[in-house]
């Protein structure tokens, strides 16, 4: 009995050792912080990354800590934050070897706060655009070009809709030469989306309409 009480102290004991993390030591505290992300237990994460980032700012592992800042909040979903600290990295090391991701990752987040219907503010899908094309732009062949052209020509088939959406409302209201100014919009600045296609078509009923009237 003695022995096995022995036993599990010392089980107890060891447990406690390998959790325990020097707080002096930035490498101690970034590995630390991983397994907290990795057991998704991502706001502690963030605050260890902070603490590194704050006690050591001349360490690698700070520079390191900004960038799983973003991520932690990515994978949290908190894709607002996760933006702000994609693109605060990005502009505090703008050739960081892994600046590609991050600028992937910044138009990726902008991707995720798209609303669902396109009657809401569509504020965040001209920003991921903007930002897809910038990272298309600089790596157009990149690691992760295929994805951001499949989510970029999503993005303008959004906005493309979105332009539609507003031009049927004008139409609704009888401000035809209103609904014609979104219709050559959507024509000029989404011209291969499948909405255009029908842009075209009312654009050509619409000024038939007019016509006749005058």
């Amino acid at each position: 009995m003695t022995r096995l009480i022995f036993i599990l102290c010392l089980l107890l004991f060891v447990g406690c050792a390998e959790t325990e993390v020097n707080q002096s030591n930035p490498q101690d505290l970034y590995h630390s912080a991983l397994e907290d992300m990795e057991d998704e237990q991502y706001q502690v994460a963030i605050e260890r990354f902070n603490e590194i980032k704050n006690k050591f700012a001349y360490s690698k592992f700070a520079v390191e800590a900004k960038l799983k800042i973003a991520d932690a909040y990515f994978l949290q979903e908190s894709y607002g934050e996760a933006a702000t600290s994609y693109q605060n990295f990005l502009d505090l090391h703008p050739k960081h070897e892994k600046g590609e991701y991050a600028r992937f990752r910044l138009a990726k987040s902008y991707f995720e706060l798209i609303p669902s219907t396109v009657a809401q503010d569509l504020a965040d899908a001209d920003r991921a655009l903007k930002e897809y094309n910038v990272y298309l732009t600089l790596f157009p062949t990149g690691q992760f070009a295929e994805e951001a052209t499949k989510d970029r020509d999503q993005v303008r088939e959004t906005l493309a809709e979105k332009e539609m959406y507003i031009a049927r409302f004008y139409i609704r209201e009888d401000k035809t030469q209103s609904a014609l100014r979104r219709l050559k919009k959507l024509v000029e600045l989404y011209p291969d989306t499948q909405f255009a296609i029908e842009a075209r078509k009312l654009t050509a009923e619409l000024s038939e309409e007019v016509e006749k009237s005058e």
